[in-house]
């Protein structure tokens, strides 16, 4: 009985000890998230500013097309 107890607890130590160095596979996945994510976000903000910039383009030339049409 006294045996069976030491083997189980030699066992759970060893497992123990192996969990430090296996590679966490959830980490990894997390970290992949968080990269994609951040990348998202950059896509999203440069897609805004250069939407931005062509609205002001674009804005500028209609107002003036309209006014010069309603001189006329």
């Amino acid at each position: 009985m006294i045996s069976v107890v030491i083997s189980i607890l030699i066992v759970a130590v060893a497992l123990f000890v192996l969990s430090y160095f296996v590679n966490d596979k959830f980490e990894e996945l997390e970290g992949q998230v968080e990269q994609l994510s951040i990348t998202t976000m950059q896509d999203t903000y440069q897609m805004k500013k250069k939407i931005k910039i062509l609205e002001e383009e674009l804005l500028p030339n209609n107002l003036d097309d309209d006014m010069l049409s309603n001189q006329k």
